[in-house]
């Protein structure tokens, strides 16, 4: 996977609110994450089969998961590559504070 190109999402959020984790605003970044994972599917059609791993992280956090199974969905997400620009949007955080909280 190409670390540079999952570094940023380039996209607008949408109505998203970092650091705010209510359901309509965890449903929105979902959505953002999404659209972005269709546009990275033009230039890698592979990419939304291999993105399980970086939905997980959102189908937690939307879920209230406990916290630990939601770090360890966000580590394997690392592993796998993603950024953490669309991981904390999938959490309702800043990318700065999903990396200093979950580093």
């Amino acid at each position: 996977m190409d670390w540079h190109r999952y570094s940023t999402l380039g996209v607008r959020h949408g109505g998203h609110v970092p650091g705010q984790r209510d359901e309509r605003n965890l449903e929105q970044a979902s959505r953002t994450v999404e659209d972005w994972l269709e546009t990275q599917a033009l230039a890698d059609p592979g990419v939304v089969d291999d993105a399980d791993d970086l939905r997980q992280v959102g189908v937690l956090a939307r879920a209230g998961a406990p916290a630990n199974e939601v770090n360890q969905a966000v580590r394997y997400a690392r592993q796998q590559g993603w950024d953490w620009a669309p991981i904390a949007l999938l959490l309702g955080e800043t990318r700065e504070q999903a990396r200093q909280r979950l580093a």
